[in-house]
């Protein structure tokens, strides 16, 4: 729902009118009624003093006109007079004329009977048969008398009865006034507005009817309507409660006036009345028994610290009375989590159809984009990137011009950022200190999209006390951590990031701390403009043409601590014809895709470096004996095709990943690896020249190992026996016999193995995943091979099987039955027709997963156990038998997902739905992400390597 400022009711004179028979409430009630609309600073009109007569009731028909909700006081003379009845018709005629405006009618029956009003009885009856008798009340005009009179008592109203005294009962007309009013009236917010997911999401967090003292924290990062959304909450529920303020910029503010006269602002609007107390730690205990004694709605905007939350609200919220609602609006996370606040709702950003209709409402005052600027408009969205203010700026920026001048607007914005959202954004940046400054710009300009533990370690060793650091920068909303643990930021906060430092040489790139635009980076390296300011490089290959580096191209870059040429398309663009000569020393991060030399330079200096990357590089022996690298954590040179000889690390000793796959030409891998006690990921996947792994000893902190398609590996020595949880991958094997360091081992974590007669000698709980491939060169039948692997020991204590494109694999023995302890059964890329019958006795099996078995026609009933059924891509299948289910005590939970099976008859459909409702309530989620976390990757890895070779 969009809500525009544009709407009609937004443009009445009057908030409130009154209609009420003067002699029976003039003194009384309605000057009572009167007062308190008006101290609520209701704009309410009332005619106390002026004569009836016909010079003024073009003025009264006016003001009707203008006024938005009506409180029609109906008295015990009311009916008597003819003015009265008049000015009812006058009003219900423009209720029914106006419904699309919301005007709003609200009768209080005072001190008569509601169903006199409505039948005309009563006082009201008499009072129209004295009309009736008299000449000029024609019976066109006493029929509308009528037809008013009764519509507007059967509204919902007040009755005075009801209520034990008159305040009580003007409080409940005014609270009611009020809420109809605010909910009318949210469209005249000075903004367009949207509800979308983030309003219904803070108002469920809302209990109207709790007891207790709610604190709510909206936070996120600038622009993105936090204020807006604490504004319309509070216009829309406000009236809900005895007191109430809504405290925009509280942080300006304090800082501009003090913090005793942000205190005394925000006391005075919920008592309503001016207060002028020395010190908010000073409260005199009588305005505190006040404050506890009413119900308030407070939006507290732009909060910075937690001090200044307690004296607002009191430490524990101490002021506020039971069922009092309180939002708080941030950019920083730990002001929240400081101040005690548990409900904390972090503010999504737009999804892109409510983006378009923001952006449309601001830029051509309509939901939609004008014909002709589609296309301009969806650029335009994406540079916002579901930012709520961004949308608002460009929509205003770029209203009523023309599309060459829009074509132009959003071609400068790549290059320079829009001020006014910049400067939001600037806010919370300037709010950091130096060392956080830094880490920001790091992650801006280098870092965006890496691994967090990574970062942190490499920003670690250049000094900027990471781990503390990227949690402020996460509280902030400046960057955000995704399910894969990688650091992300906002498009726009990346770019006031990259504006930052390009403020700081205009006009010389060479100056600057970090270079990152490709043109840049390339005039710098080309011209050889580089400077002791420089920090960090980050160069984009595949951007720019080639270029010749010169051998002293980084000699003048004595501060430079992060570079990196990447080129993931393998263009190999930049070169070094001459050689390199120095690189600085403090270099912590290191990465060259396609590095052009055979060897790292020889006066290179590496003690400082974390990460070492030259992937598809043309190393062929990384250094030249042992190099003392004690802060290196990684190395990957995948991909380098020319590698020789494998780098010993042992001057390395906090190495974590080695990785060599795809490095054809090495030989052996340098026993010094397995020595490394911090070691936990070796990858030596896709080296066909590999003939041994070898080592007496082995990193107890390993756990993973990856050979898949080393198909010449001849020799695996490595103790794994002391090893729990190992992941092992060697699909290339192609031995008659098992490797010599899996003859005693126990409790591996995975295992990826072709199918061969060395499997059926596995010892007891050797694995509790297996992966299955097919073994190369091999005529055997893997249907006769694999009906003794399933009698082993080994096997029948697995808990995981997967068989992956084993395409001489048509059939899987029956005798599967045997594996009683297995729990999931996944099948990838596989030519069985069938799965066997026996596999319902398998009394432990949850969970099957076949995918892309285009020759599987029929699943066969399966136990009752079953919990998830996923099938996908088996265009064959035809026949799906419904699994026997009996009762017991707990109801099974199950999830059946059938994609692109389009052969499926239409009794499979049905046997499907119906065993999918019959033992199922809920799905159990833990369990569908427990089994896909099956080494997919590792799964994926084989297959495509295998179709490659």
């Amino acid at each position: 729902m969009a809500f525009s400022s544009s709407h009609g009711a937004s443009q009445k004179k009057y908030d409130v009118f009154i209609s009420f028979r003067g002699e029976d409430t003039r003194t009384c009630f309605t000057s009572h009624l009167h007062a308190a609309l008006c101290r609520t600073h209701l704009h309410t009109y009332i005619d106390y003093k002026i004569e009836k007569g016909d010079d003024v009731w073009s003025e009264l028909v006016k003001a009707i006109k203008q006024s938005t909700l009506f409180l029609v006081v109906f008295s015990e003379n009311y009916a008597s007079s003819t003015w009265c009845l008049n000015e009812l018709v006058e009003i219900m005629e423009c209720s029914n004329k106006n419904e699309d405006d919301n005007v709003v009618v609200v009768p209080v029956f005072y001190h008569v009977d509601p169903s006199h009003v409505r039948k005309q009885t009563g006082s009201y009856g008499t009072a129209l048969e004295k009309h009736m008798e008299q000449d000029n009340n024609g019976d066109k005009m006493m029929q509308n008398w009528k037809n008013a009179l009764f519509q507007a008592a059967n509204l919902s109203g007040f009755h005075s009865a009801t209520y034990r005294t008159e305040s009580d009962l003007i409080e409940d007309i005014t609270r009611v006034v009020l809420g109809k009013l605010n909910q009318q009236c949210t469209n005249d917010l000075t903004c367009n507005f949207i509800l979308d997911e983030n309003y219904w999401s803070i108002q469920s967090l809302i209990k109207f009817d709790s007891a207790q003292v709610q604190i709510i924290g909206i936070w996120g990062m600038g622009g993105t309507g936090k204020t807006t959304l604490a504004s319309i909450l509070f216009q829309r529920f406000s009236f809900k409660y005895e007191g109430s303020c809504l405290f925009e910029k509280v942080t300006e503010v304090s800082k501009r006036h003090g913090i005793n006269y942000a205190c005394n602002k925000l006391l005075s609007k919920l008592l309503r009345e001016d207060l002028d107390i020395d010190s908010p730690k000073l409260i005199p205990s009588m305005i505190r028994r006040r404050l506890k004694s009413m119900k308030s709605f407070i939006v507290l905007d732009d909060v910075h610290n937690s001090e200044l939350l307690q004296n607002l609200i009191g430490v524990g919220h101490g002021w506020l009375g039971s069922g009092s609602t309180v939002i708080v609006t941030t950019r920083d996370k730990h002001v929240l989590i400081s101040g005690g606040i548990d409900k904390i709702y972090e503010v999504k950003k737009m999804n892109s159809r409510n983006s378009v209709k923001l952006f449309s409402m601001n830029a051509f005052d309509k939901v939609s984009p004008k014909d002709g600027y589609v296309e301009l408009s969806k650029r335009a969205v994406d540079y916002a990137n579901g930012n709520p203010l961004a949308l608002k700026v460009l929509g205003s920026l770029l209203r009523c011009k023309s599309e060459i001048e829009w074509d132009c607007a959003l071609a400068k914005l790549k290059k320079i950022p829009n001020n006014e959202i910049d400067s939001i954004f600037r806010l919370s940046y300037d709010e950091l200190d130096d060392k956080e400054k830094d880490i920001f710009l790091d992650i801006a300009c280098f870092f965006k999209g890496h691994e967090r533990n990574s970062i942190t370690k490499i920003l670690n060793e250049c000094g900027f006390f990471a781990d503390i650091g990227i949690s402020h920068l996460l509280d902030k909303a400046l960057v955000r951590v995704d399910s894969k643990n990688c650091i992300q930021m906002h498009d726009l906060i990346q770019e006031m990031g990259k504006q930052i430092v390009r403020e700081e040489s205009h006009k010389n790139p060479g100056q600057r701390s970090r270079l990152c635009d490709p043109k840049e980076v390339y005039d710098v390296l080309k011209n050889n403009r580089g400077s002791k300011n420089v920090e960090a490089i980050f160069f984009d290959a595949t951007q720019c043409t080639h270029v010749n580096l010169r051998p002293d191209t980084f000699e003048k870059m004595k501060n430079l601590r992060l570079l990196a040429f990447q080129d993931q398309k393998g263009v190999k663009s930049v070169s070094l014809p001459h050689g390199l000569g120095l690189l600085p020393e403090n270099l912590r991060y290191f990465l060259w895709d396609g590095y052009p030399l055979k060897t790292l330079p020889p006066t290179f200096c590496l003690e400082m470096l974390v990460e070492l990357s030259l992937t598809g590089s043309l190393v062929e022996k990384l250094w030249n004996g042992v190099l003392n690298v004690p802060n290196l954590e990684k190395i990957d040179l995948s991909g380098s095709t020319k590698l020789i000889e494998c780098p010993n690390v042992s001057g390395s000793p906090n190495l974590k990943y080695v990785l060599l796959d795809e490095c054809e030409s090495m030989p052996e891998v340098d026993s010094s690896i397995f020595h490394l006690q911090k070691l936990e990921v070796l990858n030596v996947s896709g080296c066909t020249s590999l003939k041994s792994i070898s080592s007496n000893t082995c990193s107890p902190a390993l756990r993973q190992l990856s050979a898949i398609n080393c198909f010449n590996l001849k020799d695996l020595s490595v103790p794994f026996d002391y090893l729990d949880g190992l992941g092992l991958s060697l699909t290339g094997w192609d031995g008659n016999e098992l490797p010599s360091s899996l003859l005693h081992a126990k409790n591996l974590g995975n295992f990826f193995f072709p199918i061969s007669d060395c499997l059926v000698n596995l010892t007891e709980n050797f694995v509790d995943r297996i992966c299955l491939v097919k073994q190369r060169n091999c005529q055997q039948d893997p249907f006769i091979t694999l009906d003794k692997m399933f009698t082993s020991p080994g096997f029948q204590s697995v808990k995981n099987l997967v068989f992956v494109d084993i395409p001489m694999l048509s059939e899987i023995p029956d005798s599967i039955s045997l594996l009683s302890s297995l729990e999931s059964l996944i099948l990838f890329d596989m030519a069985i027709k069938s799965l066997p019958e026996t596999v319902k006795y398998l009394p432990q099996l949850k969970f099957v997963d076949i995918h892309d078995c285009k020759l599987l026609q029929s699943i066969p009933a399966l136990s009752q156990f079953i919990q998830i059924l996923v099938v996908w891509n088996c265009e064959s299948l035809e026949e799906v038998l419904s699994s026997t289910r009996e009762p017991y005590d707990e109801p099974n939970v199950c999830f059946i997902s059938l994609l692109n099976c389009k052969n499926m008859d239409s009794h499979s459909y049905q046997t499907v739905l119906k065993d999918a409702m019959d033992g199922i309530e809920l799905v159990n989620m833990r369990i569908i992400i427990k089994f896909f976390h099956v080494d997919n990757e590792d799964v994926k890895r084989h297959l495509l390597s295998d179709r490659a070779s």
